[in-house]
C-alpha cells in the first residue's frame, strides 16, 4: 500500500477517533433521559394500578364484614357495625344497607331517602358489582364509586384511585376510565378529545400526540382503565443535564484515542526509518577525492601532473549515515 493511501488511512481513522466518542456521549446522553422520562412515567402508572387494586380490595374486605354481621337489618348493632367498618377503613366513605337496589338505611343515618340505584356499570369475577353514579340521599351532584355486594355497598370517592404523588418533579397527569361503557370516573386534568378516542383502541397502550406521552394500563377484573400522561418538553432540560456528564467522558476519550494514535503512527514512522538500520556498519569509512592544480607540477611520491586527485579518509558513525 503507497504511503498516500496510508496516510489518507490513517486520516480516516483518526477523524473517526475524534467524532465517534463525542457523538456516542450525546446520544447516551439523550437516550438516558428519555429512559428516565418513560421509566417515572411508567413507575407513576404501576403506582396508580396498585393504588386502585389496593382501594377495591378494602372495598371487597369492608362487604365482607358487613355481611358476615348477623343482627337485625338496621338494627343499633347493625348500625354499628356499618358505622365501625366506615371508621376502620380509610377509603371507604359510606356503608349501605340495600333492599332491591333502595338504601334502607347506612353508617351516616339510620333512615335513608327512597332513592334507586341502577343497574351496575361491571360486574367483577368474584362477583362483586361496581357504579359511577351521581345518586345520594343528600342531594349532591358529586360522581362517587361504589361496590356492592347482595345486599350491602361501599362508597368511594374517585379521587382516592389517583390520589398518589408522584416521584419525580415534572408533572403527571392521570385519568380513571370504565371500560365497559367508555366512562371517565376521575381525571385530575381534562383529557383531548382526539386523545380520548384514541384510548378507547383496547390495543394501544401507548401514544405520543402533541409533544405528551400518554400511557395506558386496564385492569380487566375491575373493568378500569388508567391513562397517566405527562409532557415531553422538559425533555430538554433533562438531556441538557445528562450532557453535563457524558459529554465530558467523550471528549475525554476522543482525547485519549488521538493521542494513543498519533503515537502509534509516530511507532510505525520509527520502525519504517529503521529497517534497513542493521545492514548499517556501525563506522563508514569514507574517502573523498578532490582534483586541484599543482604548484610545481607534482606531488609528493607522484607523477609529475599538471592536475591530481588527492585522497583523504576518515570515519563517520553509522547512525549519522543517511542513504540517498
Amino acid at each position: 500500500m503507497r504511503t498516500r493511501h496510508l496516510m489518507a488511512l490513517f486520516t480516516g481513522v483518526l477523524i473517526l477517533a475524534i467524532i465517534l466518542p463525542i457523538s456516542l456521549s450525546i446520544w447516551q446522553a439523550a437516550r438516558q433521559a428519555k429512559m428516565q422520562f418513560y421509566r417515572e412515567l411508567d413507575d407513576y402508572s404501576n403506582r396508580i394500578v396498585v393504588r386502585t387494586l389496593q382501594v377495591a380490595d378494602q372495598a371487597r374486605e369492608a362487604l365482607r364484614e358487613a355481611d358476615a354481621h348477623t343482627a337485625a337489618s338496621c338494627s343499633p348493632e347493625h348500625l354499628l357495625t356499618l358505622r365501625r367498618i366506615a371508621y376502620t377503613h380509610r377509603y371507604i366513605q359510606e356503608v349501605l344497607w340495600l333492599r332491591d337496589s333502595v338504601p334502607q338505611c347506612s353508617s351516616l343515618e339510620d333512615h335513608s331517602v327512597a332513592v334507586t340505584f341502577p343497574p351496575p356499570d361491571h360486574i367483577a369475577p368474584d362477583g362483586y358489582r361496581t357504579w359511577l353514579t351521581s345518586i345520594n340521599d343528600l342531594g349532591l351532584d358529586h360522581q362517587m364509586t361504589a361496590m356492592g355486594s347482595r345486599q350491602h355497598m361501599v362508597m368511594i370517592d374517585p379521587v382516592s384511585f389517583i390520589d398518589v404523588v408522584p416521584a419525580s418533579e415534572e408533572k403527571i397527569h392521570t385519568m380513571l376510565f370504565g371500560l365497559d361503557h367508555q366512562k371517565m370516573v376521575i381525571s385530575s386534568q381534562p383529557l383531548p378529545a382526539k386523545v380520548w378516542q384514541r384510548i378507547k383502541d383496547p390495543h394501544v397502550d401507548m401514544l405520543t400526540l402533541d409533544n405528551t406521552v400518554y400511557r395506558i394500563q386496564r385492569i380487566p377484573e375491575l373493568g378500569s382503565g388508567i391513562v397517566t400522561w405527562s409532557s415531553t418538553l422538559p425533555l430538554q432540560q433533562r438531556i441538557r443535564q445528562q450532557l453535563f456528564f457524558w459529554l465530558p467522558a467523550g471528549i475525554f476519550t476522543s482525547l485519549l484515542a488521538t493521542w494513543l494514535l498519533l503515537r502509534l503512527l509516530r511507532h510505525l514512522r520509527h520502525r519504517a526509518t529503521a529497517c534497513w538500520t542493521p545492514s548499517i556498519p556501525k563506522r563508514f569509512r569514507f574517502t573523498i577525492s578532490r582534483l586541484f592544480r599543482c604548484r610545481k607540477g607534482k606531488l609528493p611520491g607522484r607523477r609529475p601532473w599538471p592536475l591530481a586527485a588527492a585522497r583523504w579518509h576518515f570515519f563517520i558513525a553509522g547512525y549519522l549515515y543517511s542513504p540517498g
